[in-house]
């Protein structure tokens, strides 16, 4: 612009010389004035580059070069995208700088269902001289309870019960507390004795032989065979018949864990939940093996007629 400018003025002729310089210095006032102005606006657009360090939920953390701006706009520029309950570090007006660090932590929900068993309840009828008699069964319920459950970069950070209903009803366990029947089950104290106990005269209330010589009706055994089988020989409270069959667990006795007696005896100490079973001589022999106990079981089988000779048929 200036090598054209002295072009002019020096092929002017010597009297516009003066004009010529005027006109020519305003021109390069404009053009430089119009410059300038283009430059301030070109400075006022100019937006700076800077480098972030960005996370995104479970990925790595990576170096990225973007246009200082919002959060908001930076995301746009990296394509992400944030869900309603995701989490930043940052706020989404706040302009990012050189060496920041922008981090997202992806929130998710999910529900959860999970069952458990309802407990039932024991109701007792009746009166409560003797054990127990099963009438009904109990049965557990279940309950389904729903769960909200929180993650955050998918480690779970909460857990909300949201709701909860019985899927399966429990049935109460019904036991009847009255008088000795079928089923009727109870605890109480086993002892042993023999034919030859103070007292004894060798036979039983029932009739039966029970001797320390030859056991039970000569048969050198313990046992009573009635109706094809054979019984271990015990005396019970009046209460219980004569031919009441009776479980017997949790005894100190060298037997099988369980074992089936019959009622053949009474006695003057044996009452209530004490039951006595014969066990040949108290002196000099014994069948088996055997220490008293206050945590026997009993269960009765079959109720007994009650009659004195039953045993005879």
């Amino acid at each position: 612009m200036l090598n054209k400018t002295k072009e002019v003025i020096a092929s002017a002729k010597s009297r516009m010389n003066n004009v010529v310089v005027i006109v020519c210095a305003c021109a390069m006032l404009i053009v430089t004035t119009i410059s300038g102005i283009g430059a301030i606006d070109q400075l006022d657009y100019f937006t700076p580059i800077v480098s972030i360090k960005f996370k995104d939920g479970v990925g790595s953390k990576k170096d990225y070069q973007v246009r200082q701006d919002k959060v908001t706009n930076v995301l746009k520029e990296l394509d992400v995208s944030l869900n309603a309950k995701d989490k930043m570090n940052m706020s989404k007006n706040e302009i990012v700088e050189n060496e920041d660090y922008l981090q997202i932590t992806r929130v998710t929900t999910k529900k959860v269902k999970k069952t458990q068993s309802i407990n039932f309840k024991t109701i007792y009828k009746g009166a409560k001289k003797w054990g127990s008699t099963v009438v009904q069964k109990g049965k557990k319920g279940k309950l389904e309870k729903t769960y909200l459950v929180t993650y955050e970069n998918n480690k779970q950070v909460s857990k909300k019960q949201i709701s909860s209903k019985v899927v399966k009803k429990a049935v109460n366990k019904i036991i009847r507390r009255d008088k000795i029947a079928k089923g009727t089950t109870f605890t109480g104290r086993l002892t042993t004795y023999g034919g030859d106990c103070r007292g004894c005269s060798g036979l039983s209330a029932s009739g039966v032989k029970l001797s320390a010589k030859t056991g039970v009706n000569g048969s050198k055994s313990p046992y009573l065979k009635y109706k094809g089988k054979k019984y271990y020989c015990i005396a019970a409270d009046r209460s219980i018949p004569f031919g009441t069959i009776i479980e017997i667990s949790n005894h100190n006795l060298k037997l099988p864990k369980k074992i089936l007696a019959i009622v053949v005896d009474r006695g003057g100490a044996i009452k209530g939940r004490k039951i006595d079973i014969f066990n040949g001589s108290e002196r000099r022999r014994q069948y088996f093996k055997s220490n008293s106990t206050n945590s026997a079981k009993f269960k009765i089988v079959k109720m007994g007629s009650g009659k004195a000779n039953f045993w005879k048929k």
